[in-house]
C-alpha cells in the first residue's frame, strides 16, 4: 500500500465507528483495524485488497456484520473470527483464500455462497453449510483421467494374475509330454498290451 493511500485508510478507520463504506482501497488490510472494538459493520467488498486477512478482526467484539467479498484476498479466515458472538452476517466469496474454516456456530449459519469462489476452502463448517454442493479440496484433484488410470492398473492385474495361475499349468503339460515322449513308458505305447497278453493266457488254459 503507498503512503498517500494509507494516510486515506488511517482517516476513514478514524471518522467512522460503525461502518466502513467502500472505498476503492488497494494494499493490505492493516493489523490496526483490530482496534476499532466498537465496530459494528464492516464492509470491504469489491476493492483490490491483497494479502490475507488479519488476525486482529478477532478483537472486534462488537462485529455484527463482515464483508470482505470480490477482493484479492489469500491465506487463511483467522481461527479468531469463530469466537466473534455477535456476527451474524460475513462475506468472504470471490477471493483466493484457502485452508480450514472456523467452527463457530456463526460460520455455519452462512450460506454457502458467503464463500463461494475460493477453492481451497474446506472443512466442518463448509461442509455443514454446503451439504452436497461442497466438495473438500483432496477430492477435487481427482480427474476422470486419473479414474481412467485407476481402472486401466485394475485390468493389467487381472491379467497377471490370471498369466500368474494359468502359466504353471503350461508348465505342468508341457513337462509331463515331455517324459511322455523322450522316454516312452510301455504302459503309453502299449496300453492294452498286457490285456491282450492275460487274454492269450486265459484261452491257452
Amino acid at each position: 500500500m503507498n503512503k498517500g493511500v494509507e494516510l486515506e485508510y488511517e482517516r476513514i478507520l478514524k471518522i467512522t465507528h460503525n461502518r466502513l463504506l467502500r472505498k476503492q482501497i488497494e494494499g493490505e488490510i492493516p493489523s490496526s483495524i483490530g482496534l476499532l472494538k466498537e465496530l459494528h459493520v464492516l464492509n470491504l467488498s469489491n476493492n483490490a485488497f491483497t494479502g490475507h486477512i488479519p488476525s486482529s478482526m478477532g478483537n472486534l467484539s462488537a462485529l455484527e456484520s463482515l464483508d470482505v467479498s470480490r477482493n484479492k484476498l489469500s491465506g487463511e479466515i483467522p481461527q479468531e473470527l469463530g469466537n466473534l458472538s455477535f456476527l451474524e452476517y460475513m462475506n468472504f466469496s470471490h477471493n483466493h483464500l484457502e485452508g480450514l474454516v472456523p467452527g463457530g456456530t456463526q460460520f455455519r449459519r452462512q450460506p454457502c455462497s458467503s464463500f463461494g469462489d475460493n477453492s481451497g476452502l474446506y472443512g466442518p463448517s463448509l461442509d455443514d453449510v454446503c451439504k452436497d454442493i461442497h466438495i473438500p479440496a483432496s477430492q477435487q484433484n481427482e480427474s476422470p483421467e486419473a479414474e481412467e488410470d485407476e481402472e486401466e492398473e485394475e485390468e493389467v492385474f487381472s491379467w497377471i494374475a490370471a498369466a500368474i495361475g494359468f502359466g504353471p499349468g503350461i508348465v505342468l503339460g508341457l513337462t509331463i509330454g515331455y517324459i511322455l515322449v523322450i522316454f516312452k513308458p510301455e504302459w503309453f505305447t502299449n496300453p492294452f498290451g498286457r490285456n491282450k497278453r492275460r487274454s492269450r493266457s486265459t484261452t491257452t488254459l
